[in-house]
């Protein structure tokens, strides 16, 4: 098992146990951990179910940007920016925010969230981390004549087309898919971390995936490269390593510890899962592979890992330290 460690002066401090899985040309080609077991995806399946945003025909018939349709894979900051873009996408839509799932919480960028606090601004659901992938599932059943009100329930023909999504990209039969519920109230799917590898790197690289899905998933892709701060914000793992490599790589991550990572036109992907769902260890692991794959600059996650555990005088205590 790999792990990542807390040090405090000589001694270990904690552990977080860690699965990952590299997957390329075909074949697992490094692991640690049990890659077969499977895990929930989480916001990790947010590519894959945009998929279908763009195929029921919805980002054409609504006219969605470019930067509205990479914030239907975003788990955003909940920005001014980003909750003008998810209103912008319920207006062409021709809804409310009232009808959005997602429900509400505060920004997960602390900048983000203090300064509405400063102003004294209530934020609701169109700041919520889901509200672009709502917006998008909403103009998905619209589209397909389904009903909107009804999109985030397990039966309703968008969650039944996201469900084969997945299943289509990880080879998983949707038989086998576990499905539970997300926070944000859709169905999250639940497949091995080996298989996540797979669809991530068949993801972005389109020519592996049937042929009537490979316009869809390259033009998701293309835009997410161009607008990596509508999936995250601009100092969050996501957006600095998709900024940080030209868009090369697609990065998603999804909460209780777990990232899905492609390479553009390489047949790579990776998947992690961190046992315990500690997000600094998903960080500093994430940040640590990505260095000794050389896939990414080592000043971009500089931030992450290597690392000092500091006092409050700002003195090193401790290091993370990452057992890959």
């Amino acid at each position: 098992m790999a792990e990542v460690r807390i040090t405090r002066g000589s001694q270990v401090e904690s552990r977080h146990e860690v699965s990952y899985c590299v997957w390329r040309d075909g074949a697992v080609v490094r692991a640690a951990g049990d890659v077969e077991t499977p895990h929930y995806y989480r916001s990790a399946a947010k590519p894959l179910q945009a998929l279908t945003v763009v195929q029921s025909g919805a980002a054409d018939r609504f006219r969605f940007s470019d930067e509205e349709l990479a914030m239907v894979v975003g788990s955003h900051d909940g920005s001014p920016q980003h909750a003008a873009t998810a209103r912008s996408m319920l207006a062409k839509i021709g809804v409310s925010p009232d009808l959005l799932r997602c429900g509400g919480h505060r920004p997960l960028d602390r900048e983000v969230y203090e300064s509405y606090v400063r102003a004294g601004y209530a934020w609701g659901r169109t700041e919520d981390n889901c509200s672009g992938k709502h917006s998008g599932m909403i103009g998905a059943a619209m589209a397909l004549d389904a009903d909107p009100s009804r999109y985030a329930e397990p039966d309703h023909v968008v969650q039944q087309r996201n469900l084969a999504q997945v299943a289509l990209f990880t080879d998983v039969p949707a038989a086998e898919i576990g499905i539970g519920v997300d926070g944000c109230a859709v169905p999250s799917f639940s497949v091995p971390l080996a298989a996540m590898a797979k669809a991530i790197a068949r993801y972005t690289t389109p020519e592996l995936v049937p042929e009537e899905s490979q316009e869809a998933a390259a033009r998701i892709r293309d835009v997410v490269a161009k607008h990596p701060e509508m999936v995250a914000g601009p100092r969050r793992f996501d957006t600095v390593i998709m900024r940080a490599t030209n868009g090369k790589l697609l990065s998603k991550e999804g909460a209780e510890g777990v990232v899905t990572i492609g390479v553009a036109d390489e047949r790579t992907g990776i998947a992690i899962k961190i046992h315990d769902g500690g997000q600094r260890a998903l960080n500093a692991f994430a940040a640590a592979l990505l260095s000794e794959l050389d896939l990414v600059p080592a000043a971009a996650t500089a931030r992450w890992y290597p690392r000092d555990i500091l006092s409050r005088e700002g003195d090193p205590v401790g290091r993370f330290e990452v057992v890959l």
